[in-house]
């Protein structure tokens, strides 16, 4: 059986077994990356009081996450079962575990009031304006708070949530889409049908609607900015709709929406989040480990501090808390962490941050990434050095 079709039959199965090979295989090393399959999910539905899908935010510059327990050595392993604090410890260090963030109180007030206008509170009127832009730098806790916050109305059956994180759409159409989904109508339609049964439906619903839009900096890179106005007037021309923008852009409302500075009427009520200082960060991590007592106090305040002085992203603490804890357990002494293993953690993590490879890594765009990692996965089921093109 020669010729082109049996060429072309070989070429289809060596293709096939690549991409197997690439989305199954999962590497012994522990330190190379493991792909999953997955996609993309491009709506996301109203979280329940955790912060991360907060962290729909991740830190380029947090240090490296620390691999899971089933990836451990077996001496590793052994150690965490004979010492359940440390299990305990590193669960609870995991800054997607739905906890109460303590702290924040002014924030939380603001957000408070701001959702009030639309209930009989005592409260009411305290905030008249039915737009709140929330902005700060990644890992202040904006989405957490306002899950918390919001999550509290909504057990109370006072609101009608919509949480949308906008990275995961591109336009405007994606956003209207998901409203109606959250209202169970229709969504095959035109935009300008799509905009006016969206507008009926909340008009005619029984509860207020509170839309929350996450990274919502993101749409600002649509073609279509006359939409994503539209949208962002929108809470000014309906009785029944509040909404809330949560932003990493510090300049939001200055630099990319005059549109909305030109109009004092249609200006949002702005709440920033600050960076976390030492203490905060010191009495979150406290609270979070409870009575574990495992850090001495001198090396919380040093990660602390250290973060504080840079990028305050409470992110950054947990994983380095988390990435000294490791080593602490590698050592066979006692597993407290002591401030000369979180020192460790700390220059690792500067080396590797400040290296030429990884800063030109770093900038590379998401499916150049995700190409690197494929050829590494490659190089390391087929044990060789060099992947080629007919390979």
């Amino acid at each position: 059986m020669n010729g082109p079709i049996y060429n072309l039959l070989c070429i289809n199965a060596i293709a096939y077994h690549i991409l197997h090979s690439i989305v199954n295989f999962r590497p012994r090393d522990k330190t190379l990356p493991i792909i999953k399959s997955r996609k993309r999910t491009r709506k996301i539905l109203h979280p329940i009081a955790t912060d991360t899908e907060i962290r729909a935010e991740v830190s380029c510059s947090s240090p490296a996450p620390l691999t899971d327990s089933a990836c451990a050595s077996p001496a590793r392993r052994a150690r965490l079962l004979l010492n359940p604090q440390l299990s305990a410890a590193k669960a609870a260090l995991h800054s997607h575990v739905a906890r109460q963030i303590c702290g924040r109180e002014e924030e939380r007030r603001v957000i408070r009031h701001f959702c009030a206008q639309k209930s009989s509170n005592d409260e009411n009127g305290i905030i008249n304006n039915p737009c709140l832009y929330i902005y700060g730098a990644p890992g202040t806790g904006k989405t957490a708070v306002v899950t918390s916050v919001t999550n509290m109305f909504v057990e109370e059956n006072r609101f009608k949530v919509i949480f949308l994180n906008c990275m995961s759409t591109e336009l405007v159409r994606d956003v209207l889409e998901h409203i109606l989904e959250q209202l169970n109508c229709k969504t095959k339609l035109t935009l300008k049908n799509m905009w006016s049964l969206a507008m009926s439906h909340v008009d005619k619903s029984r509860l207020p609607v509170l839309l929350i839009l996450d990274e919502v900096d993101e749409l600002l890179t649509s073609n279509d900015m006359e939409n994503v106005y539209k949208l962002l007037e929108w809470p000014h021309q309906s009785s029944n709709l509040l909404m809330i923008g949560i932003a990493n852009s510090l300049d939001f409302t200055d630099r990319l929406l005059p549109r909305l500075q030109l109009k004092p009427e249609h200006k949002p009520y702005l709440l920033r989040f600050s960076p976390y200082n030492r203490e905060q960060m010191l009495s979150i991590v406290n609270d979070r480990l409870g009575s574990i007592e495992l850090f001495d106090r001198n090396a919380l305040m040093l990660c602390a501090s250290k973060v504080a002085s840079t990028t305050g992203d409470l992110r950054t603490v947990f994983d380095v808390c988390r990435q000294s804890m490791e080593l602490a357990t590698d050592s066979p002494a006692k597993a407290n962490v002591s401030v000369i293993q979180m020192m460790e953690v700390f220059t690792t993590s500067t080396q590797n941050t400040n290296s030429s490879d990884h800063i030109q890594t770093k900038s590379l765009p998401t499916f150049e990434k995700l190409l690197l990692c494929s050829l590494i996965v490659c190089m390391r089921a087929n044990k060789k050095r060099v992947c080629t093109r007919a390979k």
